[in-house]
């Protein structure tokens, strides 16, 4: 079944979820006592200048106004940008943890996740930031809003934004679906208001995400509800099918 997606428009699941903490130097996922999902670094900048991010686990959007302004991958380190007066944002999102490897057990700050390095601005220290903790266990604080279901505008994106997409089919907890996610970017899929898991298809090779049957009696099993928090590119819909895809295309350059 294809299941069409609607955008909330500039709505992002920033808005409406997450745990508020004030840190002085920006600190890691784990150092705020968060394991898992997205942590955002905020603060008003008052002067232009030029922004050093050192180190950002496992990937980070840097927005200015609500406006994207560079993705840093996992593998860059000590990247800099010019910088205009305004509001911004760091959207870190995590990409899980390994259990084994020396690469990140040599050193306990390699494991963490989020800002792991001093942000740094006209080479000096950035300190006093607002942090919004979302370790997106589930959709309940989207579920409790007034968000919007009309067709949105895909035209102006931003990191975060949350795509919603309903059928009226009856949902049988008798058969296990796989949601395809072919045609999006990168984010975290949920399958009925339970987390599926994160998708990655431009970097692959998996495609798929399992919905197994019983999740059908969490909710109205009369109708299909599919939540889509996209980070990089977004599609018009999603496909739930019989099979599972592991094999698709590899990407490395996206890692």
């Amino acid at each position: 079944a294809v299941v069409s997606t609607q955008s909330t428009g500039n709505e992002t699941f920033i808005s409406h979820c997450g745990t508020r903490v004030s840190n002085l130097q920006a600190l890691s996922m784990e150092e705020n006592k968060q394991s898992n999902g997205v942590i955002v670094y905020s603060r008003i900048m008052t002067k232009p200048g030029v922004l050093t991010v050192g180190k950002a686990r496992d990937r980070a959007y840097l927005l200015l106004n609500g406006k994207l302004l560079q993705t840093i991958k996992g593998s860059q380190a000590n990247v800099s940008i010019e910088l205009s007066p305004g509001k911004l944002d760091i959207v870190v999102l995590s990409d899980g943890h390994m259990n084994t490897g020396h690469v990140h057990m040599d050193d306990i700050r390699n494991y963490m996740k989020g800002l792991t390095e001093p942000v740094l601005f006209n080479s000096e220290p950035l300190l006093n930031w607002d942090v919004t903790l979302l370790p997106l266990d589930s959709m309940d604080c989207i579920q409790d809003t007034s968000v919007s279901r009309g067709f949105g505008s895909y035209d102006h994106f931003i990191p975060g934004n949350i795509y919603i997409g309903e059928i009226d089919k009856q949902c049988d907890s008798a058969t296990d679906t796989f949601l395809d996610t072919t045609g999006w970017g990168k984010g975290i899929a949920y399958f009925q208001n339970i987390n599926l898991g994160r998708y990655w298809p431009l970097a692959g090779p998996q495609l798929t995400l399992y919905a197994p049957g019983p999740f059908c009696s969490s909710q109205n099993k009369d109708k299909i509800t599919v939540h889509m928090i996209e980070f990089e590119k977004p599609a018009d819909h999603v496909t739930l099918t019989d099979t599972s895809n592991l094999r698709g295309p590899i990407d490395p350059s996206q890692l």
